[in-house]
């Protein structure tokens, strides 16, 4: 078994949380230690059972309640050397012996489950995904990337799950209200994926076992969940993943609220 919950989604804060019957981690922690352990709460999960908080890069939607996380709980925090440096200042004191080193291409073990790392094109320190094992089932992570290579498709084959930003419709972007010098950020290589390199991206990766994917990390501004699930739905129905009887499904992450709580047994 594992399961997961979108805690929150966004660049107002992000959080995942994936459980499975031996372990409970929290992914990222970008938002206040209060919301998160309410939003774990409101799913029947104590915070204070959590084996362990990873961090995917060093931006503080991703990382501004992970100190006080770490300092609540006594929680162990995996990052990676690159991204401690860039985060340290602002995670304020952890003790040694929570703070632990994630390699940026590998693997770490918890009791039943094994999580994997995938090095992601991003304006970040050393920015990750993730992949996570059980024995019977695989969910990917991806989020933060301003472009997809064949390394990353490579890697995201054969998941149960799928877990990918689509953080921007381009038309949106261009004619919306952000200054020139950020538009070109989120364009750009190392900024984010929108819609359409979204679908694209999925058309490639979804496979017969592919059960659910989960669009995160849109814009509050420059997308809406109506948009991205349009795109992706429409890609994947001209690229047959999505046809009457099979049993993929598309869900869209809430931005400050939990959702998309799916549990793969």
């Amino acid at each position: 078994m594992i399961e997961f919950c979108m805690l929150a989604s966004g660049s107002s804060g992000n959080a995942v949380y994936v459980g499975t019957q031996k372990t409970k981690i929290l992914i990222d922690a970008g938002l206040s230690g209060r919301r998160i352990a309410a939003a774990l709460a409101g799913i029947g999960v104590n915070a204070g059972k959590l084996d362990a908080l990873l961090l995917s890069h060093d931006h503080n939607d991703h990382i501004c309640g992970a100190g006080v996380m770490a300092r609540r709980y006594g929680l162990a925090v995996y990052a990676t050397e690159p991204t401690w440096r860039a985060a340290e200042s602002r995670l304020g004191p952890i003790k040694a012996a929570q703070c632990c080193r994630l390699p940026n291409c590998g693997s770490i073990s918890f009791a039943d489950l094994e999580v994997e790392t995938i090095p992601l094109p991003h304006d970040a320190a050393d920015p990750v995904g993730f992949i996570f094992r059980s024995r019977w089932h695989a969910v990917a992570l991806v989020t933060d990337l301003g472009h997809t290579t064949p390394y990353i498709q490579r890697r995201l084959q054969g998941m149960d799950c799928l877990i990918v930003e689509a953080n921007h419709d381009e038309e949106m972007l261009i004619n919306g209200h952000y200054p020139w010098p950020l538009k070109k950020r989120i364009l750009g290589a190392k900024g984010h994926l929108s819609n359409k390199m979204a679908a694209e991206l999925l058309s490639q990766v979804v496979g017969a076992q592919t059960q659910h994917v989960v669009l995160a990390h849109l814009s509050e501004y420059n997308n809406t969940p109506q948009l991205a699930f349009t795109a992706v739905c429409s890609r994947l129905k001209k690229s047959g993943h999505l046809q009457p009887g099979k049993r993929l499904k598309v869900h869209v992450a809430a931005r400050h609220t939990p959702s998309c709580y799916l549990r793969l047994a």
